[in-house]
């Protein structure tokens, strides 16, 4: 036997009894596995995390302003990715309305120079609706979502359930459903050094220490938004010449680096924001994104803010983004994207929240990242798929063609969690020693 089918023949008993990545120690949600008809619908949030104001009147850093895509998936031995013929429609199962419980469209006029009608947000869109085909996914941008479910209006959830239909066009048959979380949260602690009891007098104080520093009259032009003279490029609003938000923010802050850390600003103690994969791992903010001095100086240095990110092939050399894209831009495996399966930036599966896993659960039984050919493929494929991940039916076959080992049978519905894994890992680590 030579050296590489001896790799092979370890790698297949080692991949068959360790899992690739200890799930959480968590109740898994009580969702069945479906038996998947004709589509797929895959949906995903394009960031871990969407943050806004829970007060408008004094200041503003950010709007109630959610974004969900997804992508419907035709399968078949060979699947195909859906563009039209479908019409896919969005709610939020617990949470209808959002105009009862901020008060964001009093004073949208003032801040974006529009007004929107009651629930519906910047973009137009509402609580429920169509996504559009923005030519590569279904997308529904600037939904005005909150973290408060309609049966508790006293406590944030921040991880809000998204229920997407796909009905074909034009007879309305259902073909598929989803849900997936949308997060959102208002866990901005501003006042842990800011002071203030309420979320608008900790904004008038952060207003009086701007006017005072830098001359401004913020207190006479209340409500005031930050992006407006601070340009934002998650908001697309140019500034007027200053340091952009994310230079002026993490640049203040800088110096205060040591009394302070990530979940001061950034959701929060309570949400937990970063939840993924790499989390659960021990990697920390700062391990990808630098400590707020070295942020400061990539900002300085021109470093532009959402547009240029920590990339995922700094650490995963064969799992990189495609070039030129951040990973919420990134596709790979017949044009799906690389959320669709592993979800959002900061929240990759699989994660510490249980709501995040219901998707999963729904499509293959188990609450990880979408790893099972036959969530699209109808019939077990004879190629390894993306990153090279072989499932363990495949490699029966390939070890059984060369006679190496008693043919063994994997039927397809008996593929699990545990099943796939990526080869050439696996061939690294036993070969070395052979």
């Amino acid at each position: 036997m030579n050296r590489f089918k001896l790799w092979i023949a370890a790698a297949f008993a080692v991949a068959v009894v360790v899992p690739t990545l200890a799930e959480p120690d968590m109740i898994v949600p009580d969702v069945d596995r479906e038996q998947l008809g004709t589509h797929v619908a895959l949906g995903w949030n394009d960031l871990g995390m969407h943050c806004m104001n829970s007060d408008f009147s004094v200041m503003t850093v950010l709007p109630p302003y959610n974004n969900i895509w997804v992508q419907v998936i035709e399968r078949g031995p060979i699947p195909t990715l859906v563009e039209s013929g479908v019409t896919l429609t969005y709610r939020f199962p617990e949470n209808t309305t959002s105009s009862n419980k901020v008060n964001f469209w009093n004073y949208a006029q003032a801040l974006f120079g529009t007004t929107p009608a009651t629930d519906v947000g910047l973009t137009g869109k509402g609580l429920t609706g169509e996504l559009d085909w923005n030519g590569t996914a279904f997308e529904a941008a600037g939904i005005p979502l909150t973290p408060w479910s309609d049966a508790d209006l006293a406590n944030e959830q921040p991880y809000q359930w998204a229920e997407v239909s796909v009905t074909t066009e034009p007879d309305g048959t259902l073909v598929d459903k989803t849900t997936f979380v949308a997060p959102v949260s208002t866990e901005m602690r501003c006042n842990k050094c800011h002071g203030g009891s309420t979320e608008a007098q900790t904004a008038r104080n952060i207003l009086e220490e701007h006017d005072e520093e830098e001359g401004t009259n913020l207190m006479g032009s209340q409500p005031v938004l930050c992006a407006s003279c601070h340009a934002s490029n998650a908001l697309g609003t140019p500034g007027i010449g200053i340091k952009n938000l994310s230079r002026a923010v993490h640049g203040l802050h800088a110096k205060e680096e040591g009394n302070m850390n990530c979940y001061d600003c950034h959701p929060g103690q309570n949400t937990q924001c970063q939840r993924g994969a790499m989390s659960i791992a021990g990697i920390g903010c700062t391990d990808c994104h630098g400590t707020l001095t070295e942020m400061r100086t990539a900002l300085n240095n021109g470093r532009q803010p959402w547009l240029e990110e920590p990339r995922c092939q700094t650490c995963h050399e064969d799992h990189g983004e495609e070039a030129g894209t951040l990973y919420r831009q990134s596709t790979g495996h017949g044009g799906v994207y690389c959320a669709a399966c592993h979800n959002s930036p900061h929240a990759l599966m699989p994660t510490t929240q249980s709501r995040d896993w219901v998707q999963s659960m729904r499509v293959q039984g188990t609450a990880t990242y979408i790893k099972d050919c036959l969530v699209c493929h109808t019939e077990q494929p004879m190629a390894p798929g993306p990153h090279g991940v072989i499932t363990s039916y495949l490699m029966v076959r390939m070890l059984d063609k060369e006679s190496l080992l008693t043919p063994v049978q994997f039927p397809a519905a008996e593929v699990t969690e545990d099943s796939a894994f990526d080869v050439a890992d696996v061939i690294h680590q036993v070969g070395r020693g052979l």
